[in-house]
């Protein structure tokens, strides 16, 4: 059924978006938003490779801004000459390049020049893409964004601290500040199958959580239209189902990795190798604003790819 237009009501105002970092993730996310109507420009340290219709692209590093006058003036140059039209969102989604021989810093240093950038442009409404991987949990443990972190790391000292400097636009008491913590990114030319299939992977037995690619998109589109309030808000994204690597194995292979009923002693205090933490997020808030992913488990988002995947995991 078709619900009729209400004449007179007037339709949502096209935004301006800059994105800083249109790489896998942050490519797509434009392209969706310019396909949308909003004018987008993206800023990324070297010239891209190809651009998406109705995106600009600007040459710039974002870190420019937080290291002095005249580096923030000549980036803020770059950016009014492209967009010159008041900024209404600054969307930052960077991680270190390996090309580049980036290291965690980049973390901090991005989001400090995102902070000087918003404060030189009077945006007044920053989402930025961390990662579940700060909370950093080792145990198998529930996680929400009220979960203590505890930096024993740099790479999680540096997500923490990036976090930290985006959210002191919110200082501005008409500022909205959105931190969305990604987990397991996958999608479109990161398929994971043959990882999650490989014996290797169950043996930790560790809790996995994952994100696919289209549904963190969503989430950053749905926040921005239609939580506005001021405040900084931190929201999990995640697919809301964390399963063991273990069942995922199993459940791809058609072979039980382990005794049913039985898991293989874990050694908390062995050092557990970066990437391979073991919790379970848990995305009751984003899931209260209205979103809903569209690959609820890691199952799904591999039928999206194209893998015949059993309707039913194999139990544990």
């Amino acid at each position: 059924m078709t619900t009729p237009a209400h004449h007179g009501t007037a339709a949502p105002r096209a935004k301006t978006v800059l994105l800083v970092g249109p790489g896998w993730l942050g490519k797509v996310a434009a392209a969706q938003l310019a396909a949308g109507g909003d004018t987008v420009g993206t800023l990324q340290r070297s010239v891209p490779v190809s651009t998406s219709p109705g995106v600009v692209a600007l040459i710039g590093d974002i870190a420019d801004a937080a290291r002095g006058p005249a580096p923030l003036a000549a980036l803020r140059a770059v950016v009014r000459s492209a967009l010159p039209a008041p900024i209404d969102h600054l969307i930052v989604c960077v991680a270190p390049s390996r090309a580049r021989g980036d290291d965690y810093t980049v973390y901090p240093h991005a989001a400090a020049g995102a902070v000087a950038l918003a404060n030189a442009l009077h945006i007044r409404s920053v989402l930025y893409v961390s990662s579940t991987g700060v909370y950093d949990r080792h145990d198998g443990s529930e996680v929400t964004e009220q979960s203590a972190i505890e930096p024993h790391d740099v790479r999680v000292q540096a997500l923490y601290d990036a976090e930290q400097r985006i959210a002191t636009v919110a200082q501005n008491p008409n500022a909205t500040v959105h931190i969305v913590r990604a987990a397991g990114l996958y999608g479109p030319a990161r398929d994971p199958v043959a990882r999650l299939a490989d014996p290797a992977f169950a043996a930790a037995d560790v809790w996995c959580n994952f994100s696919w690619r289209d549904d963190v998109i969503s989430a950053i589109v749905h926040l921005l239209h239609h939580d506005r309030a001021p405040g900084v808000r931190i929201f999990n994204c995640a697919d809301g189902t964390p399963l063991h690597s273990s069942d995922i194995t199993a459940t791809l292979t058609g072979r039980t990795m382990h005794t049913p009923g039985e898991r293989p002693h874990i050694d908390r205090a062995a050092p557990v190798r970066s990437g391979r933490s073991s919790q379970r997020i848990n995305i009751d808030a984003l899931l209260a604003t209205g979103w809903r992913p569209a690959a609820p488990t890691v199952y799904d988002g591999l039928r999206l790819l194209g893998h015949h995947v059993p309707l039913t995991p194999a139990a544990p």
